[in-house]
């Protein structure tokens, strides 16, 4: 039987009246496959050819383009500003990612941010949140002890220790 994921993302595009040609079939597919990670749109291309060989690289876009806009991929920015994509789980909720400004290494977290933080966006802005994606920034842990045993490196220290980040605040 077909994973709940994939069998989702057809039924949207039965849903959509979109066509599951062999192209979107084998993007689709990839992006199942590669779903614990996170993919450029030339890795996408490179790995959905071996499952379908005559697929053009301009098929790869206008395919990404239709599953962002049905809702079916989320992309993400992590190191270099390379836009990289994820297959969306909308059963499994939201999950946000950990960015080391070190190693440039994604982490994935789970969970959903508390409905009050959401609401008071909302009352302050006038902007109803329907979705989000949220990154947060720092230094792993082995790049925290990496640059723990590098003196030189001083205001990343501060930034561990909450230096910086508690004198901003104030």
């Amino acid at each position: 039987m077909l994973d709940d994921i994939l069998h989702s993302c057809y039924q949207e595009l039965e849903k959509g009246h979109y066509r599951l040609t062999p192209q979107r079939e084998a993007v689709l597919l990839t992006l199942y496959r590669e779903r614990d990670g996170h993919l450029t749109s030339y890795e996408l291309f490179n790995k959905a050819k071996k499952i379908y060989p005559e697929l053009g690289l301009a098929t790869v876009y206008r395919t990404l383009d239709l599953f962002l806009e049905m809702g079916l991929l989320r992309e993400v920015q992590f190191d270099k500003g390379l836009t990289q994509y994820e297959l969306r789980d909308h059963q499994d909720g939201h999950h946000h990612h950990l960015v080391c400004k070190g190693c440039g290494h994604p982490q994935e977290i789970d969970g959903i941010f508390p409905k009050k933080l959401l609401d008071l966006i909302t009352e302050e802005t006038g902007f109803l949140i329907t979705d989000y994606c949220c990154q947060f920034y720092g230094y792993c842990e082995k790049c925290r002890t990496n640059i723990a045993q590098d003196g030189k490196k001083t205001k990343v220290k501060e930034l561990m220790r909450g230096e910086v980040f508690n004198d901003a605040r104030s």
